[in-house]
């Protein structure tokens, strides 16, 4: 099971310089992955970065550490345009991205305050319809297009990303089941769970039963399964246990959990002193 870092480019972490400096240092701490969150809006009067004009900086700070932004909203996107910055930014990196679609939420009225779509359902199938553009221009090839969102007739698109795939990691709402069948396709599942417990180390038996589905949907047997937790304040044999309990219910990335109003100095500080090895 591999350790990364999930933080909001929010408030001081809006500056990308600070940002890439934070994962230079978590590189080096021995952390695996360092991953943005993709918002347009936060709370009134913070300041929000660009996740993936950030991660053009966190790739030249760094040589090893995945990177990614978890995750990207395809309903305000551009497949073509998305697809340009994945492959540019995997080649800018050396192969190192991972990349992450969902389908997004108002909560912050990031699709509202613009006149997006704000009806989960349609937001779904345009989600499914960008997916499909977007892998047709990811492989490199001639891609024509006739749907209800998107119209496209174009030559292939040079450079294609250094990975053949890129993997892409899909988030889900457990214990939703329909968004599983979109993951089980893809490269990772990103489960995110109720409201709240985005910092508490998942139930084994929901992790288990998510694995069994995707199985039963068609996943390939090494998808990765991702979570976001943290084991912060707990005493090393809990680590241990719980750390633990996720590998052996078929977890391979643990994130660790950073959200807002954090002290960036103690975040910085966790960072630099290495993920878990219990």
């Amino acid at each position: 099971m591999q350790h990364g870092i999930y933080l909001p480019p929010f408030a001081e972490f809006a500056d990308p310089r600070r940002v890439a400096g934070l994962a230079a240092t978590a590189e080096a701490a021995g952390w695996d992955g360092f991953y943005l969150w993709d918002h347009m809006l936060s709370d009134p009067g913070t300041a929000v970065g660009d996740a993936w004009t950030t991660l053009a900086a966190v790739a030249m700070a760094t040589t090893r550490i995945r990177l990614g932004a978890l995750v990207t909203p395809l309903a305000r996107r551009r497949p073509w345009v998305l697809a340009r910055q994945i492959a540019t930014l995997d080649q800018l990196c050396g192969g190192r991205l991972i990349a992450g679609i969902g389908l997004g939420d108002d909560g912050w009225r990031e699709f509202s305050a613009f006149g997006e779509e704000t009806s989960a359902r349609a937001r779904g199938d345009l989600l499914d319809e960008a997916l499909e553009v977007l892998l047709q221009f990811l492989g490199g090839t001639v891609v024509v297009h006739a749907g209800s969102s998107f119209a496209v007739d174009s030559p292939p698109f040079l450079p294609t990303p250094v990975q053949d795939p890129v993997p892409i990691w899909a988030a889900v709402r457990w214990p939703n089941r329909k968004p599983l069948a979109r993951a089980a396709r893809l490269q990772g599942c990103f489960p995110v769970f109720a409201a709240g417990a985005a910092r508490t180390v998942p139930d084994p038996e929901d992790l288990i039963a998510i694995r069994a589905s995707l199985a039963t949907l068609g996943a390939r047997p090494a998808q990765d399964l991702v979570v976001c937790c943290s084991v912060r304040g707990m005493s090393a044999a809990e680590q241990t246990e719980a750390l633990a309990a996720m590998a052996a219910a078929g977890v391979t990335w643990r994130l660790e959990a950073f959200g807002r109003g954090l002290d960036p100095a103690r975040v910085e500080a966790l960072a630099a002193a290495g993920p878990p090895t219990g």
